[in-house]
């Protein structure tokens, strides 16, 4: 099966720990996933509830006759107090010392990594399941992380040495 991860596109409010904040794509964040998916088509798409996910699956949903389904699973990783600060905001140096080890020094009030990564992999593994020849998740950068971790047999305290740029589509066959 072609499995292929797609991360969302330019959000409105710009570079920040958006977590499940729940923002829309920018016309440029439109226009950077539709030459993304360019001359790629899917027998199913599995997408994150979020508006800057499902608003673009609905779109290829329609223009490729495909199936759709919204996985709850692959909403992003709460960032707890982070959400909708910049790097800046945080400052760098707690920035750093939370992806060189998450699980000991995650923010105040985020989700637990061991908790994402299992809520990311319940919802990978439903669709994976799932008999068709072409898979495409819209999803976050987190989400994209853990299933690529997992793919990769990376353990998910690396998973943010994973590089994943905005509107970035990778094809996998599994």
């Amino acid at each position: 099966m072609k499995l292929s991860l797609l991360r969302h596109g330019e959000p409105v409010g710009g570079r920040i720990y958006r977590g499940n904040q729940d923002d829309p794509l920018t016309d440029k964040g439109w226009q950077q996933m539709i030459e993304s998916t360019q001359n790629q088509s899917w027998d199913f798409i599995a997408s994150s509830p979020l508006l800057r996910c499902k608003s673009f699956a609905k779109h290829l949903k329609t223009e490729q006759k495909s199936q759709l389904k919204i996985i709850d699973h692959f909403s992003e990783l709460g960032f707890g107090d982070w959400q909708g600060l910049s790097s800046a905001d945080i400052g760098q140096e707690l920035v750093n010392t939370f992806k060189q080890n998450p699980i000991e020094n995650r923010p105040p009030n985020a989700e637990r990594l061991y908790d994402f990564q299992h809520r990311v992999l319940t919802g990978f593994n439903s669709v994976i399941n799932n008999p068709s020849k072409s898979t495409l998740i819209v999803a976050h950068a987190g989400v994209i992380r853990v299933i690529k971790s997992h793919l990769l047999n990376l353990p998910i305290e690396k998973m943010f040495t994973i590089e994943v740029m905005s509107a970035s589509c990778e094809n996998f066959e599994i």
